[in-house]
């Protein structure tokens, strides 16, 4: 006589994991303005730990150590931020002239349009004319979306650094917690999934940042080599969008193409995309492998797939948080054997 299984079948299981998943996404979904300033504080936390534990050897006391590292990270990003607004300020001046020019460039590609294929160029006008519309109408819902959640932005820019300074001033009281959630034999892996984490997330944040900056300095090198108006503020905001896998290289080169037409001559702005496709390609062979290194082990498929996730629930800060996120469940799945063919999957497979 066979013995009674107690296992659910299948189905039950694949009902389940997709319940879960879905409450899962719902969850994240309705409380981003709560759980975003969280993760990133929880990403800048680790980033400042060092910090803060080199200024509690110094024999200060801990909520002080945690204060200190936090308003040295507010200066640094207030400096990155006061940089690109000072760049921004010719460009904004200069924007009536280059809606002038991009109109001019417009009228002559549908001449050329007309001359050589034969397409009315009252067609292409009113073609024109309509899509406008409907992205004035876009923009200009998206302008007042944008205004009425001022104060969301302040409050996630404000509490970014209050979430930093607590989890750095509470960091031993949540090991503990962590700890008492899982049985005593597990304590030493849940201690292997906290060291490995933050080694994962620190090497990764702090060699992205050295990775913008050599992108930086390339694009900006590129392009003033070229010639190209507002090289400076294209070959920054390029190095920050590059943060962003795969997406931020197309939005780079959609702006820089945009600007470049509206300033120079076709040939040119067909250089500056040349020139920063090759920055590209160079940063993802050379530069990404060599500076950001081996930490994250993800594969590119569910990279792609990670960034859309965390841009279909949070936004554009989903997709910033999307890479760290994904390499922390990874940390985790490879220590779980249950979970260990979800954490090969997104490995790299080598």
């Amino acid at each position: 006589m066979k013995p009674v299984s107690n296992k659910p079948p299948f189905y039950i299981k694949l009902s389940h994991v997709l319940l879960s998943l879905v409450l899962i996404v719902v969850i994240l979904r309705t409380t981003k303005d709560i759980l975003a300033p969280v993760a990133f504080g929880f990403i800048f936390a680790i980033l400042l730990l060092p910090v803060a534990q080199g200024l509690e050897k110094l024999r200060l006391s801990r909520g002080l150590a945690a204060t200190l590292a936090v308003l040295l990270f507010i200066l640094c990003m207030f400096g990155l931020i006061y940089f690109i607004s000072w760049q921004m300020s010719s460009f904004l001046t200069d924007l009536p002239q280059l809606e002038k020019r991009l109109m001019q460039q417009a009228n002559a590609l549908t001449l050329w349009i007309d001359e050589k294929f034969q397409v009315d160029s009252a067609q292409q006008i009113a073609w024109i004319n309509e899509t406008a519309a409907k992205s004035i109408a876009t923009v200009s819902q998206f302008v007042v979306n944008a205004v009425s959640s001022v104060s969301s932005v302040l409050i996630f820019l404000v509490f970014i650094p209050l979430y930093t300074f607590f989890l750095l001033f509470y960091r031993r009281l949540l090991v503990n917690f962590l700890l008492r959630l899982f049985r005593r034999e597990d304590a030493d892996n849940v201690h292997a999934v906290i060291a490995h984490g933050r080694v994962v997330i620190k090497s990764y944040v702090v060699g992205l940042f050295i990775e913008m900056v050599v992108v930086a300095l390339l694009n900006v090198t590129a392009l003033l080599l070229l010639g190209v108006q507002y090289a400076v503020l294209l070959g920054t905001l390029g190095a920050i969008f590059n943060v962003i896998p795969y997406l931020g290289m197309v939005v780079t080169i959609i702006i820089t193409l945009l600007v470049t037409l509206t300033t120079a001559t076709p040939v040119l702005a067909l250089w500056a995309v040349v020139a920063l496709f090759a920055i590209h390609l160079l940063d993802a062979n050379v530069l990404l492998p060599r500076i950001v290194g081996s930490k994250v082990s993800i594969n590119a498929m569910i990279t792609l797939l990670g960034v859309f996730i965390g841009s279909m629930i949070w936004g554009i800060a989903g997709m910033f948080i999307s890479i760290p996120a994904m390499a922390l469940l990874k940390i985790i799945f490879d220590r779980i054997p249950n979970m260990k063919p979800w954490g090969i999957l997104m490995g790299s497979g080598e």
